[in-house]
């Protein structure tokens, strides 16, 4: 008898990895993760671009982090 066992490995979850993967995803101008605020700040180069960024973070934020967070996405730019 044989058994196989699938092992999947699973990256480390941090905020800061969502954030950049976000960075990469997105071309967003800048973001900010506060230290003493519980806020993350976002600036998009397009304002038509903050629908998607909130919902991309909905889903990839853990809900901790959507909890303690106040998520703040603007556009100087547009």
């Amino acid at each position: 008898m044989s058994v196989v066992f699938l092992y999947t490995q699973q990256q480390p979850y941090s905020t800061e990895l969502v954030m950049e993967s976000l960075w990469v995803k997105y071309e967003v101008q800048s973001f900010a993760i506060g230290d003493t605020d519980p806020v993350i700040s976002i600036d998009v180069y397009d304002k038509n671009d903050i629908p998607e960024v909130k919902k991309y973070l909905k889903s990839k934020l853990s809900k901790d982090d959507l909890e303690h967070y106040e998520i703040k996405i603007f556009s100087l730019w547009s």
